[in-house]
């Protein structure tokens, strides 16, 4: 009788410490998960593993598993099917500037730098820009050529 008790207490016990890790994933799961924005992309871009054509894109943040953590999917905006997966990158707190696609040039493609969610405060960034010394110049870097593409950013 006694053991019987003490295994229902263990299995309460395991059971409600699930609930409260399960609980703390969940809210800052739900900032993430509240984000979708829209972007239109004038020149074919490359994002991580990904090559995007010009056109519209949809983004939002999703669990593929819930052991996992949260990707940012994108989509394309008129099939809503899905073109890639990325990771979320780097965070770095940041509230300065609107949401936007920081793209640049790394030699001749152009890459993806990072992507700054003024409504969540963050930016991720998947790229870095490569320095570059000249004499002419000093310090020349290719963030000279960064290029700001506008995200419309609704919330669910």
């Amino acid at each position: 009788m006694k053991s019987g008790m003490i295994r229902h207490i263990a299995k309460a016990t395991v059971f409600a410490a699930t609930l409260l890790v399960a609980g703390l994933f969940e809210s800052s799961a739900n900032a993430q998960a509240s984000f979708q924005g829209k972007l239109t992309l004038p020149y074919e871009v490359h994002w991580g593993m990904a090559t995007l054509a010009p056109g519209d894109y949809l983004l939002s943040f999703e669990h593929i598993t819930m052991s996992m953590p949260a990707k940012l999917v994108i989509r394309d905006a008129k099939s809503l099917r899905i073109v890639a997966y990325e990771d979320i990158g780097i965070r770095d707190d940041s509230t300065r500037g609107t949401s936007a696609l920081l793209i640049g040039r790394r030699g001749s493609p152009r890459v993806v730098y990072s992507l700054r969610i003024a409504e969540l405060g963050e930016t991720f960034v998947y790229e870095r820009p490569v320095y570059q010394r000249t004499p002419a110049q000093g310090d020349a870097v290719e963030a000279r050529q960064t290029q700001a593409i506008p995200i419309l950013v609704a919330k669910k």
